[in-house]
């Protein structure tokens, strides 16, 4: 899990009312829960109080508020946590942050379970249901399809999502990013924002196989082929692939973990690390972005 899921707070405060708390289940509506404590609720940055060292990531995909409500249980405690995005795109992104796993369609839009915890996405919520003590599935499941069947709406995926290819991509490796917090937290890139990212990008990164070999492929949309010409400039001129060359359009050379190339698409920007050879590098950048339709 990645450390932001792990930041969980001892202690909460803030105890407003939230329409949040309209989704939480009750104990007639699950067998065998029991409410510990009153909801909390944490608005803008109140939610550094709860999970101060992850809190910048939710904000990246403009977190608005959150609902936190524990359970009892005969078995031990379940934690249910409610966040709210501004879009569907940003809860969605959130979820993409840890999608390994059983994969469950009968809550949500998407959803994961794994080692006591279950995650999903649905309109503009993202939600967490986990257990610290083992043999609490059952009341997990039954708790995140009840806030699955509360949240009346279901939201768009990102429409970047269609520029990826429809094979070769590796099983639950997608994360939909709009900052650097969130594309370092997967892959680290570069401590500057080398692909000037801000309000007006979207990026999806993901692995890719080419030919055996298993590649970090990088693809940001801007607002327009103007700032993607501009993004691009700065990202070849940044040093990110070493002594890069450019011809017909491409950058490519080193890069911190063998080859690297990058090219501009309209309004999009490509770039493809970790090639054992120049070769497999121009093979993967060649196949992107996909023109197809909708995945």
């Amino acid at each position: 899990m990645l450390v932001f899921l792990l930041l969980l707070a001892q202690g909460c405060i803030g105890d407003t009312d939230s329409g949040l708390e309209g989704f939480l289940p009750t104990p007639d509506e699950v067998s065998g829960i029991r409410t510990a404590g009153r909801p909390q609720t944490y608005e803008g940055k109140k939610l550094f109080d709860y999970i101060d060292g992850g809190a910048d990531l939710f904000h990246e995909y403009n977190f608005q508020q959150a609902c936190v409500q524990r359970y009892k249980t005969p078995q031990g405690e379940v934690t249910v946590e409610i966040y709210q995005m501004d879009t569907p795109a940003h809860a969605f992104g959130i979820y993409t942050f840890d999608t390994e796993g059983e994969h469950i369609s009968s809550a949500g839009q998407d959803a994961t379970y794994a080692q006591g915890l279950l995650s999903f996405w649905k309109d503009r919520f993202f939600v967490r249901i986990f257990a610290q003590t083992e043999g609490l599935k059952e009341t997990i499941m039954a708790l995140a399809q009840t806030i699955a069947r509360k949240i009346p709406h279901e939201g768009a995926r990102p429409d970047i999502l269609t520029t990826i290819p429809p094979q070769g991509v590796v099983p639950d490796s997608i994360l939909y990013f709009r900052g650097m917090i969130a594309l370092n937290n997967v892959y680290f890139l570069s401590h500057e924002n080398v692909l000037s990212l801000g309000n007006d990008a979207e990026g999806v990164t993901f692995r890719y196989m080419q030919e055996s070999e298993s590649l970090r492929v990088i693809m940001v949309r801007y607002r327009d082929a103007a700032q993607s010409e501009k993004s691009f400039r700065t990202l070849c001129s940044s040093g990110l692939i070493k002594n890069g060359r450019s011809k017909d359009g491409v950058c490519s050379g080193r890069s911190r973990r063998g080859y690297g190339a990058a090219k501009v698409d309209g309004n999009l920007v490509l770039l493809v690390l970790d090639g054992k050879d120049p070769e497999t590098v121009a093979a993967a950048l060649n196949a992107l972005p996909h023109k197809g339709g909708a995945r």
